[in-house]
């Protein structure tokens, strides 16, 4: 399986873009989007104000032309070349025999702490997508391979268990990530019982919970 991961440089300006086009909204003259670019790290979680404030002065001046001149905030990060790098890796299978004694365990928390961060409490089930999506570029080089293998795999189910909790121990502990203790089993562990996000997301899936071929297609 093939998947592209953008830098972390990409991730950072598509994040503040967003929230810049939240702010102006039809309002683009050259006063109002200098106010917007100088605030807009202000409105960002914590986690991702440092990395804001080192774009916002490497590329404020930039930024703010290309907006007076009325440029779509979704294609900023590309004419800056900070979206132009994208890497095609491939992602191997998943190990599965790693993963059911709990080796995905640490690089599972480390990318749900970091979606955790960055989303505010009732984010919709869109934001939850694109924060798992972009989770893996922020993580150490060394976690990334498997933060891919991990979130290719199970990026349907870790969207439904953070919409219901945006919680490292809990969503890991649910995807089966992090082996749970038995005197701790939780009424709803048992994957099947997710529904649909997890009978559809392969033939594996729906064999193992008695889906019929037909729902899944």
């Amino acid at each position: 399986m093939v998947r592209v991961r953008n830098s972390a440089g990409c991730a950072i300006c598509e994040f503040v873009m967003k929230q810049l086009e939240s702010m102006l909204e039809d309002q683009t003259t050259e006063e109002e989007v200098i106010q917007a670019v100088e605030k807009v790290c202000t409105f960002l979680p914590d986690s991702l104000k440092g990395q804001c404030k080192d774009l916002i002065e490497t590329y404020g001046q930039a930024i703010i032309e290309l907006l007076v001149q009325q440029a779509d905030p979704k294609t900023v990060c590309t004419v800056l070349a900070l979206c132009n790098d994208a890497k095609r890796v491939y992602v191997a299978a998943l190990d599965q025999t790693r993963f059911k004694v709990g080796g995905y365990c640490e690089v599972c928390k480390k990318a749900i702490t970091y979606v955790e961060e960055i989303l505010e409490k009732n984010a919709t089930e869109a934001q939850i997508e694109e924060a798992v999506r972009k989770a893996c570029s922020f993580l150490p080089e060394s976690l990334q391979a498997e933060c891919d293998q991990l979130v290719e795999q199970y990026e349907p189910v870790l969207v439904q268990l953070l919409l219901q909790m945006l919680d490292p121990d809990f969503v890991c502990m649910k995807v089966g990530a992090c082996p749970e203790k038995r005197e701790h089993r939780l009424l709803g562990t048992e994957q099947c019982s997710w529904g649909p996000a997890f009978w559809c997301m392969n033939m594996e899936t729906a064999t193992r919970c008695n889906v019929s071929s037909q729902v899944m297609y």
